[in-house]
């Protein structure tokens, strides 16, 4: 069978029911017997749906047609669903699997020695490195929106602190495991603590200066 318009199926379909109405029977009646909901039957008569194969056949349960006209019936509708699914399958763009790159536990920058912005800064290069020098644009991907790239080249470059949630944003994005971001972490409220008159008083582990 060759390719069939999704039309032909409820044409056919529409065709036996009004052969029983004219006959005297009520197709539409015996079809909410057998389970069918009135809306359903209507979108399947006008053509709006492509029904499956077992709604088709509880249709057609309800209408007195011969058992090679079913399966005549069946076979359009499979045809239908197929032409269906290959034209999405056209119209569909490739889907290609990145593999994530390995990034090992171990050998990665130990931040607790960091002192001061600049070398925060520093060891955030050291990161991306680590991680495998990811480029900016995979790095504003993994990262699901927090970052930009040119947020990402402005954290690798500044001088200041950078902003916490992208400051954690950037470490997972490089492969920083949330173990191991627990230092990193530490690090950040540390430094952030020494710029804040008072407040490294006020925070476990982190002398006054």
């Amino acid at each position: 069978m060759g390719v069939v318009d999704r039309k032909e199926l409820a044409a056919r379909l529409q065709t036996i029911f009004d052969r029983e109405v004219q006959a005297g029977r009520q197709p539409h009646r015996r079809a909410l017997q057998v389970g069918m909901e009135e809306e359903m039957v209507t979108r399947i008569l006008t053509g709006r749906i492509i029904p499956g194969r077992r709604t088709l056949n509880t249709l057609l349960d309800g209408v007195l047609i011969s058992d090679d006209e079913r399966t005549e019936l069946q076979g359009i509708r499979s045809v239908i669903v197929q032409d269906i699914r290959a034209q999405r399958a056209r119209e569909s763009p490739r889907t290609i699997q990145h593999r994530e790159p390995y990034v090992p536990k171990f050998g990665q920058p130990d931040p607790t020695g960091i002192s001061s912005p600049v070398e925060l800064q520093q060891a955030l290069k050291a990161v991306r490195v680590w991680g495998g020098r990811p480029s900016l644009r995979l790095l504003e991907q993994r990262s699901d929106g927090v970052l930009r790239r040119s947020t990402i080249s402005d954290m690798l470059r500044g001088e200041s602190l950078p902003d916490y949630d992208r400051y954690l944003a950037f470490l997972r994005a490089c492969g920083i495991d949330d173990t191991s971001l627990n230092t990193w972490v530490f690090t950040w409220r540390r430094l952030a603590a020494q710029e804040e008159p008072g407040a490294a008083g006020w925070m476990r582990g982190i002398a006054p200066v």
